[in-house]
């Protein structure tokens, strides 16, 4: 519905004014004063130094659309009222499998790198919320006409890998009676244990290469059990041995102004508010140099837009990477860096600390286990990616309509099971005859909101966000509760049985597409 007022909009404004402006469609705090509202006066304004008021006034008479019912203009904004006829065609709409897709995307090549932890230890639940949203915003992107690939980049060179190795070593030691200290920089916690195990039984000689591939396959094995899969894994290691690393600095040696100084046999990158060293004193390189050329790697695949989602330890050499990249000559501006914020998990009122060196950490796979996959999903995609997160364990266990992933799970089941009642009773779910009959509030408030799906996803893709959809399967759940408490659908007016059917079915339609976009299950029965 707003896609299509936006076009008429558009139109209109060409052919008054001979000009384009990006204006926003809003709903409007009060549903008498509309169903949708424009600020396209205020933008015109500036460019034809006219009143705002004077052009709403002016281009509300001018529009002209079979979706509209009326225009009004109120303090320089237009409130349009949109035809009934036009809300029933979009409920009809509203049933079909391809609900909610656009070609938004246009088939543009998108790669989402995301999770890419090291492979030093269990996925913590700090990891799962960029594993949740990363897999979440692919779905979205890719039921708006984008073709996405996901992938994981595995960190798996320098000393965190060192460090690795020795922590096992320091392990066998332990496991033959030996006493031994394990320094600040080592990994511990019953993993490190299980695996020293292996390499003392499998006699295994490099303990940091094997702990990190028998690591790697536990987290993908974690994944899974979150509902994630990723298309590609790419070895920083083998991106390393390629020459990739090398290719990157002597290219941009070779830019002019040189971008790099030389300081007591360290190399500096000095382009910019501030210098980052790229090549310390003793030959090894910093962490953004091997970034840098992995994504010279994905840019050199074809993609038309990058995007990583990041820890917040990871924002601060950002410019840096983006700066390279541009004197290698690919462009900034198609990659987009998100940063997923930290999440603080907790029991109630108490907050559980974490630390993975020193083991004490929560796993994933401990909180699918305590929680479900899809309470763990939703509540991490319920809030804003750069937001700092509560996780509340006992909440997401809950039955009760204080959990929202139960709550629109169990909306979704309740409207599975009046939809069964009815097709064992004789009633048609998809019969369109009566549906104008339609007049209850609670049922409009349903017919206007079910457009609103569109909406979400588009504004999701467009920002990259999924807690809009969230939120918007919680609001129409809400809506939904509410209609099936105060309309009587199977024994009240025979006549809007069936259109009644229809309406539960096309929010069931919604509710559905939205959890599995959200990578969450539909149940039929709780």
């Amino acid at each position: 519905m707003r896609t299509k007022l936006r076009e008429v909009v558009k139109k209109t404004i060409k052919e008054l004014y001979n000009e384009e402006v990006a204006f926003d469609i809003q709903h409007p705090p009060d549903e008498k004063m509309g169903d949708y509202s424009i600020n396209a006066p205020f933008l015109l304004a500036e460019k034809l130094k006219k009143n705002p008021k004077e052009i709403a006034k002016e281009l509300g008479n001018k529009i002209d659309s079979k979706i509209i019912e009326s225009t009004s203009q109120i303090k320089g904004f237009i409130n349009f009222q949109i035809k009934k006829q036009s809300w029933l065609k979009e409920l009809v709409e509203a049933v079909t499998p391809s609900y909610g897709e656009s070609d938004l995307g246009k088939g543009k090549k998108v790669l989402i790198e995301f999770v890419s932890a090291n492979p030093t230890g269990p996925l913590t639940v700090a990891h799962a919320r960029g594993a949740a949203y990363g897999d979440s915003l692919a779905r979205i992107l890719e039921s708006q006409g984008f073709n996405v690939d996901r992938e994981y980049y595995i960190n798996d060179s320098g000393n965190q890998i060192n460090c690795l190795g020795e922590s096992v070593r320091l392990k066998i030691e332990e496991l033959k009676g030996n006493k031994v200290e394990y320094p600040p920089n080592t990994y511990q916690g019953e993993y490190i244990e299980k695996i020293a195990k292996e390499v003392m039984d499998k006699g295994i000689k490099n303990y940091g290469e094997f702990a990190g591939e028998h690591i790697l396959k536990l987290i993908n094995i974690t994944l899974k059990r979150l509902r994630i899969d990723f298309d590609k894994w790419v070895s920083e290691s083998q991106i390393i041995e390629d020459g990739g690393v090398n290719k990157v600095i002597s290219d941009l040696k070779k830019v002019k102004p040189n971008p790099f100084t030389e300081k007591e046999g360290a190399l500096w990158f000095t382009p910019g508010n501030r210098e980052r060293v790229f090549r310390r004193s003793d030959g090894s390189w910093t962490y953004i140099v091997p970034d840098i050329a992995y994504h010279r790697f994905k840019f050199d695949r074809g993609y038309d837009l990058l995007i990583d989602l990041l820890g917040p330890d990871h924002q601060d050499h950002v410019p840096e990477l983006k700066k390279s990249l541009s004197l290698l000559g690919y462009p900034e501006e198609n990659l987009e860096v998100k940063i997923v914020q930290w999440v603080t998990l907790k029991r109630g009122n108490e907050v559980m600390k974490m630390s993975k060196r020193q083991g004490t950490f929560i796993t994933i796979d401990e909180l699918v286990d305590d929680v479900g996959a899809d309470a763990a999903r939703f509540f991490y995609l319920l809030r804003k990616s750069s937001v700092p997160m509560d996780f509340d364990m006992e909440l997401a266990k809950e039955e009760s309509d204080r959990n929202p992933v139960y709550y629109i799970q169990y909306g979704h089941a309740r409207i599975s099971s009046l939809l069964e009642m009815a097709e064992e009773q004789g009633y048609r779910i998809n019969s369109k005859e009566k549906i104008s009959k339609l007049n209850q509030k609670e049922e409009w408030n349903l017919i206007k909101k079910i457009p609103e799906f569109t909406e979400a996803l588009e504004d999701a893709a467009r920002i990259r966000e999924s807690h809009l959809v969230a939120h918007y399967l919680l609001n129409i759940s809400k809506l939904y509760h509410n209609f099936y408490q105060n309309v009587r659908v199977l024994d009240g007016d025979k006549d809007l049985i069936e259109p009644r059917l229809f309406l539960s079915n096309a929010v069931r339609n919604v509710i559905r597409k939205g959890l599995k976009l959200l990578g969450v299950q539909a149940p039929e029965r709780m």
